[in-house]
C-alpha cells in the first residue's frame, strides 16, 4: 500500500486482465480519497449525484474481476473433455479391436468343437456299424478269443 498519494496505484497501470478483487479494492479507496479531497474543497453537493455512480461502477468492476479469475478455471474444466476425448476415442478403437479378436477366437473355437462334435458322431456311427458287422459274423469267438482281440484294439 502506497502513501497518501494513492493506495495502490499500480493496481490502475495494471492489465485488466491481471486484476485481482483486492485491486478493485484499492481502485476504491483512491477513488474514495478522491471524492474526499472534492468534498473538502467544494462540499459535498458536487459530486453527490456522482458519487452512487462511481460505487456502483465499482461494485460490477468487483464482480467481474472476481469472475475473470474463476474464467479460467472454468474454462479449463471446458476443455477438459477436449483433452480427454483423444484418450476415450483410442480407448473405444482397442475396445473394439479387442471385441473383434475375442469374436475370431469364438468362431474358431466354435469350429473346432463342431468338428470334434461330428467326428465324434462318425465314431460313434462306425463304432455301430462295426458291432453290427462283428454280431453278423460267421465267425463265433469265444470269450476267451473275444478279450485277446479286444486288448490289441484298445490303446
Amino acid at each position: 500500500m502506497d502513501g497518501a498519494g494513492g493506495v495502490s496505484s499500480s493496481a490502475l497501470e495494471k492489465n485488466v486482465a491481471e486484476l485481482t478483487v483486492m485491486d478493485v479494492y484499492d481502485i476504491a479507496s483512491l477513488v474514495g480519497q478522491e471524492f474526499e479531497r472534492v468534498i473538502d474543497q467544494h462540499g459535498c453537493e458536487a459530486i453527490a449525484r456522482l458519487m452512487p455512480k462511481v460505487v456502483r461502477v465499482l461494485e460490477i468492476l468487483e464482480v467481474l474481476v472476481s469472475r475473470n479469475h474463476i474464467h479460467p478455471e472454468m474454462e479449463e474444466l471446458r476443455l477438459e473433455p477436449d483433452r480427454l476425448r483423444p484418450g476415450r476415442v483410442d480407448r473405444i478403437e482397442k475396445e473394439k479391436k479387442h471385441q473383434k479378436e475375442l469374436e475370431l477366437v469364438e468362431d474358431v473355437w466354435r469350429g473346432e468343437a463342431q468338428d470334434l462334435l461330428t467326428q465324434i458322431a462318425q465314431l460313434q456311427e462306425e463304432n455301430k456299424q462295426l458291432m453290427t458287422n462283428l454280431s453278423h459274423k460267421d465267425i463265433n469267438f469265444t470269450e476267451e478269443e473275444f478279450q485277446k482281440h479286444e486288448g490289441k484294439f484298445n490303446i
